[in-house]
């Protein structure tokens, strides 16, 4: 798994989330968007030791491709963590709990053609480095998002043991719900994880059932961030765009499922 909190703000952050972790909250999403504004705080304010409003304003201006609803619950996140940061350094700015405005219009979910998903797959697999994994995984991740309905958290959580290329079932563990399910596959998405699983094994890739089954680079598990910058890179290569004119998700493929075909 990659490092967290390596800005600024991260021991801040890390003795935040130590104290709501004590009183039982689970805090997936604040991880996720405390580690975010970390790393915007580390490229944009290295020296800083507290939050201003301007850390604030900027952050939340790079999540403007987001729904508002999400926006909302990151602009909760970081009154959080400013409320307690606060009690350390009194300059600390606290966000207005309207920053982000209600009601704007909601985010249509963008419904791929078959072709742009072809499009995304051939240019995951271009992907570099030569020679590399990485383009096997990229393009292997995309169609399974496309024919599956997962969430891109259930996909890059996915162990080698949770992969049954004889059945042709996933065993999704830990979802949204925390819940487990069982999702079936075509013959095809069953093939094309078998392939993924070969080329996997042929760098050398850990093979005990509780491994990760996508890998990056480093031989670890795969991350929903840096799967959604790259996502992100490709579609505008492509020059995509959904109807409002905004950069399609990765999470839009849960509304375009094409079983049958990867």
């Amino acid at each position: 798994m990659k490092r967290r909190f390596r800005g600024p703000l991260g021991p801040f952050i890390k003795r935040h989330l130590k104290l709501r972790q004590s009183l039982g909250l689970a805090l997936t999403n604040d991880k996720y968007v405390l580690d975010d504004f970390d790393r915007y705080v580390a490229a944009h304010f290295p020296g800083a030791q507290t939050v201003t409003r301007a850390m604030v304003a900027g952050y939340l201006e790079t999540t403007r491709h987001l729904h508002s609803t999400s926006r909302i619950t990151r602009l909760s996140n970081l009154r959080q963590f400013c409320r307690f940061l606060f009690q350390l350094h009194p300059d600390t700015y606290i966000p207005e709990k309207h920053l982000i405005p209600p009601g704007q219009v909601k985010v249509q979910p963008h419904i791929y053609t078959e072709r742009e998903v072809r499009n995304l797959i051939e240019a995951a697999a271009a992907l570099p480095p030569p020679g590399s994994l990485r383009p096997h995984t990229y393009a292997t991740v995309m169609g399974l998002l496309w024919v599956s309905g997962l969430r891109i958290g259930e996909v890059v959580r996915l162990n080698i043991e949770d992969v049954d290329r004889v059945e042709g079932v996933l065993h999704v563990q830990r979802t949204k719900f925390h819940k487990s399910r069982l999702v079936p596959l075509s013959g095809s998405a069953t093939a094309a994880l078998l392939r993924y699983r070969q080329q996997r094994s042929a760098y050398g890739h850990d093979e005990n059932p509780t491994a990760p089954f996508f890998v990056n680079e480093r031989a670890r598990r795969c991350t929903t961030d840096t799967l959604d910058d790259t996502f992100r890179a490709l579609t505008t290569k492509l020059g995509m765009k959904t109807r409002q004119g905004r950069p399609p998700r990765l999470h839009d493929f849960r509304h375009a499922l094409a079983p049958g075909v990867l």
